[in-house]
């Protein structure tokens, strides 16, 4: 019965949550594109949720010097001490002063406070020796579509980004091969979930010299086609948790605890909800209490989302950015 219920939310219309107080976003396909700007048109209804007295705290794998230049170098400087953001996972939080100036002292750091220098030497050398084992050829950051250019089709050209707490490998061409793709690659590439994904062997390796160097980090497949090596410990769950149990972090940006008793003062946006692929969003709404409502911008199967938390389907007629961009132009109305 209660399953029912939840399913019969899920393929519900949603409608703007005018009681919200604290927006916990994804960023990369739920606010913009893969290293992009946000549009303008977003920017300019995320500053008007800021002026209403409601704060944004974007929990995302990106640094956090690319959601400045992406998103919050668009937002008015008098409105951006009611953001945070949780870059890399969650491994630090930051926010900004009253002057719209991004605070240089993180509320915490999980990077600094584990790892040593000599750790962070060795991780790097780890990450080389993937790119050595695999033949993966290497570019720098850019839009998918500037990526697929350069480097065409090929399954092992992949994006590789040192965000400092996270290094990620953007796999774009070798996340969903065919057979016959997998059979030409000199990497053993086994069927996962009806797909061949190069991304689990790079994951399994990573796992293998990662423990012969006893560091503290984590790989882990991420977003559509990602790799996060993170430090252990770190997901978009505990960074959540971290601020919520934090009323100094919360007072920066305008809350205290009481204010977010109520569930519907609390609204989760993502476009990864999957439990089988690789759906990090679940983790932030696995950090609030259950009614909390989640909204995924992503045309996903519902029956892979967790069914005791309320995760719903936006229904419109646009889908990822465009979608959440429709979603808060629909407010208006």
């Amino acid at each position: 019965m209660e399953n029912t219920k939840m399913e019969s939310k899920r393929n519900t219309k949603v409608k703007w949550n005018n009681k919200v107080k604290l927006i916990i976003s994804d960023v990369d396909e739920t606010v913009a594109d893969l290293y992009v700007p946000a549009d303008p048109k977003m920017a300019d209804e995320l500053a008007k949720l800021l002026k209403e007295g409601r704060s944004i705290f974007f929990v995302t794998g990106q640094s956090v010097d690319s959601i400045q230049w992406r998103i919050v170098e668009q937002i008015p400087k008098d409105l951006r001490r009611r953001i945070l953001i949780g870059h890399c996972s969650g491994a630090e939080v930051l926010g900004y002063d009253e002057q719209g100036n991004r605070k240089e002292k993180p509320y915490y750091s999980v990077y600094e406070q584990a790892m040593t220098q000599r750790q962070k030497e060795k991780w790097r050398d780890v990450v080389k020796q993937l790119v050595q084992e695999f033949q993966l050829e290497v570019y720098s950051t850019m839009s998918v579509e500037e990526f697929k250019k350069k480097a065409g089709d090929h399954p092992k050209a992949i994006m590789l980004e040192d965000r400092g707490p996270q290094i990620t490998f953007e796999v774009v061409n070798g996340y969903d091969l065919t057979p016959e793709q997998a059979a030409k690659l000199e990497t053993d590439v086994p069927e996962t979930n009806g797909s061949y994904d190069l991304r689990i062997p790079i994951v399994e390796r990573a796992q293998q010299l990662i423990d012969e160097a006893n560091l503290p980090v984590s790989p882990k497949i991420a977003g559509v086609f990602a790799v996060d090596l993170t430090v252990k410990g770190v997901n978009k769950t505990t960074s959540v948790k971290r601020v919520l149990e934090d009323p100094g972090i919360l007072s920066s940006i305008g809350l205290n605890k009481e204010d977010l008793d109520d569930p519907n003062h609390i609204e989760v946006w993502g476009d990864k909800f999957s439990t089988i692929r690789g759906g990090t969003d679940r983790h932030i709404s696995e950090a609030l209490p259950q009614a909390v409502r989640s909204i995924d911008f992503r045309e996903e199967n519902p029956e892979e989302f967790e069914t005791s938390y309320n995760i719903v389907l936006w229904k419109g007629q646009n889908h990822l950015h465009h979608g959440l961009l429709e979603y808060l132009q629909s407010r208006h109305e």
